[in-house]
């Protein structure tokens, strides 16, 4: 349940993101245009860093929450 909640959240996400970047893309040119092309690629660009980064700062944040766990437990 808790698998299709994520799922249908990040197919809302991505078809918001594409509307936007139609949206935003468009004022530099139409559709078939290249500037559009240029536009919607940078766009795509720039959320794939993003994430990559976001990705990045998850697994620093496990990483920290996991220090210290290895040793001897006292219990």
């Amino acid at each position: 349940c808790a698998t299709q909640d994520r799922a249908a959240r990040a197919t809302e996400e991505a078809a918001l993101a594409d509307s936007e970047d139609d949206a935003t893309c468009q004022k530099r040119g139409t559709p078939d245009s290249e500037a559009y092309e240029i536009c919607r690629q940078q766009r795509a660009d720039a959320r794939a860093q993003a994430a990559a980064m976001q990705e990045q700062r998850r697994r620093d944040f496990d990483r920290t929450l996991g220090a210290g766990t290895d040793a001897q437990s006292n219990f």
